[in-house]
């Protein structure tokens, strides 16, 4: 008689734990998490001479700034498939991209300045969205936001 509170609460504890990672019949979520931040694309018409962005993020009377390097961007190549496995291979696109990591960001809109190599500032607002790595059913909701470079070099967000 003794077994049977730990029994239940095991079973308790396992259940609990089921539901949360999206067991017990739901939808089966993968264990990643998503960086809360910024990201940056520059497209290839606009990445000759950019290496590094700057962006200051100014929210509720305080200033964050952060610094990235731009890296190679890249897409993927369908190789096909044999069988069940399928295969595919990174090619360069010849743009840039950056991943900004800024903690406590608001789903509000934030003063923000972005500063490439020319060391020309753009001044822009922009308003982060609960980004989710594997669906907004799985939870791990962080506020990410994505920025855009145009072909003339002007920052935007994009959607």
């Amino acid at each position: 008689m003794r077994r049977l509170p730990i029994f239940v609460l095991l079973l308790a504890t396992l259940t609990a734990c089921g539901q949360s990672s999206g067991g017990g019949g739901g939808k089966d979520c993968p264990a990643m998490a998503l960086m809360e931040g910024v990201s940056v694309d520059v497209p290839p018409e606009a990445a000759a001479g950019r290496t590094r962005v700057s962006m200051e993020f100014c929210w509720a009377g305080k200033c964050v700034t952060e610094a990235a390097e731009l890296a190679p961007s890249s897409r993927t190549e369908d190789q096909g498939c044999v069988g069940d496995v399928c295969s595919g291979k990174a090619v360069p696109t010849g743009g840039k991209h950056a991943a900004v990591p800024v903690q406590g960001l608001p789903l509000t809109p934030v003063k923000t300045t972005v500063t490439f190599d020319d060391g020309k500032p753009q001044f822009l607002d922009v308003t982060p969205v609960l980004g989710y790595p594997a669906g907004e059913e799985c939870g791990g909701g962080v506020p990410v936001a994505k920025l855009v470079v145009g072909p003339g070099g002007e920052v935007r967000q994009q959607p």
